[in-house]
C-alpha cells in the first residue's frame, strides 16, 4: 500500500463526470489510477457489483444532491420516511435501515446521507480510505467558521450533508469541506463565476448582492489540496476554501474590471434575489489556516480571476 503511494494512488471517484472530479480525473492522472464509479449509490448492491474485484487505496466522494432548492423540496417527504422508520427521534447512526425506500428516490437525504452510508460501509470494508467532499452550507451564516465550530444548517441541503459528516470517523477518514467552487471554463458545466462572467457579457445593466459574504474557491485548488492531503496520509475535517472572503456584487466589478466591460452594476440585497427560495447562511467564510499550517497555501478570488481571465 505504501509502495503504491510512492507510485500511483489507485483512486475511486464518486461524481467522476461532475465539476470537481472531472477536473481532479484531468489533473491528476499521473499520480492516481482513477476509477470512476458508475453506480447507483442509493443501492449498496449496485455499488458492491460495480466494485467487484476491484481494491483501491482510496474512495473520494464528490457524488451529491447540491441543488439547495430541489433539496429543500425533497424535505417534507424525506422527513415523513424517516420518521415512519424512527418515530420522533432520528437515530442516524442506527444502520440496519430498509434500504427498499430509498433506492433510485433521488432525494437529498436519499443521495447525500444513504449514499454515504452505503459508500463509507463498503470502503472500509475494503480497506480504504475514505474522504467526504462536504460544503460550507453545514453552517447557519452567520459568522466565520474553522473547523471546529459546531455545525447548524438551516436548509436540507446542508442538513443532509451533515448526516453525512457525521458517518465519518476522522481519525483515520477526511471530511473536506469546500466552498463556492470556480475556474476555468468546464465543459461539463459553468461553475457560478463563469455564469457570472456570462451575465456581464450579455447584459447592459445587472443587479448583484451587495449583503452576502462568500468564499469562492478556485477548482484547481481543491484537486491539489485533496491530493495534499492524501499524499500526508491526512485524517480529520479540514476547509479546503479560497484565502479570500467576496460578495456578489464586488466579485462583478473585478471581472468587469479584468475584462473590460462596462456592464453597470447596481448593488442590491439577498431578500430581494431570494424571495420564495430555502434559506442560504449568507454569511458563508470558512476559515483554512488548519490546511495552510500543513504546508497548503489556496488562491484568493484576485489570484484565481488572474488566471481565468489572463
Amino acid at each position: 500500500n505504501l509502495l503504491r503511494r510512492t507510485l500511483q494512488m489507485k483512486t475511486i471517484l464518486t461524481g467522476a463526470s461532475g465539476l470537481i472530479g472531472s477536473r481532479f480525473e484531468e489533473l491528476m492522472f499521473e499520480k492516481h489510477e482513477i476509477i470512476p464509479l458508475k453506480a447507483d449509490i442509493t443501492a449498496k448492491e449496485s455499488i458492491h457489483t460495480s466494485l467487484l474485484g476491484i481494491n483501491a487505496d482510496v474512495m473520494i466522494h464528490f457524488a451529491a444532491k447540491t441543488d439547495v432548492d430541489a433539496c429543500e423540496a425533497d424535505k417534507e417527504e424525506d422527513q415523513l420516511c424517516i420518521k415512519h422508520e424512527f418515530g420522533e427521534q432520528f437515530a442516524f447512526e442506527k444502520m440496519d435501515w430498509d434500504d427498499s425506500k430509498w433506492i433510485k428516490k433521488n432525494s437529498a437525504f436519499s443521495v447525500n446521507f444513504i449514499g454515504t452510508r452505503n459508500l463509507y460501509e463498503i470502503a472500509k470494508e475494503k480497506g480504504m480510505k475514505f474522504v467526504y467532499i462536504s460544503t460550507d452550507f453545514v453552517f447557519n451564516g452567520t459568522d466565520k467558521y474553522d473547523e471546529e465550530s459546531k455545525p447548524e444548517p438551516i436548509n436540507w441541503y446542508g442538513m443532509t450533508k451533515w448526516y453525512g459528516e457525521r458517518l465519518i470517523n476522522i481519525e483515520n477518514d477526511l471530511v473536506v469541506r469546500l466552498s463556492f467552487p470556480y475556474g476555468y471554463q468546464s465543459p461539463v458545466k459553468p461553475d457560478f463565476v463563469q455564469k457570472l462572467i456570462g451575465l456581464l457579457r450579455e447584459k447592459d445593466e445587472v443587479g448583484l448582492i451587495e449583503d452576502q459574504t462568500i468564499t469562492p474557491t478556485f477548482i484547481d485548488d481543491i484537486v491539489n489540496g485533496l491530493d495534499f492531503l492524501l499524499q500526508k496520509d491526512a485524517g480529520g475535517i479540514y476547509h479546503l476554501s479560497g484565502s479570500s472572503y467576496e460578495n456578489p456584487y464586488g466579485m462583478g466589478k473585478k471581472i468587469c474590471s479584468a475584462l473590460g466591460l462596462k456592464t453597470k452594476i447596481n448593488a442590491t440585497t439577498r431578500d430581494k434575489i431570494y424571495v420564495g427560495k430555502a434559506p442560504r447562511p449568507f454569511k458563508s467564510v470558512l476559515i483554512n489556516d488548519k490546511l495552510t499550517s500543513l504546508g497548503f497555501k489556496t488562491k484568493t478570488f484576485d489570484e484565481g480571476l488572474s488566471l481565468i481571465t489572463s
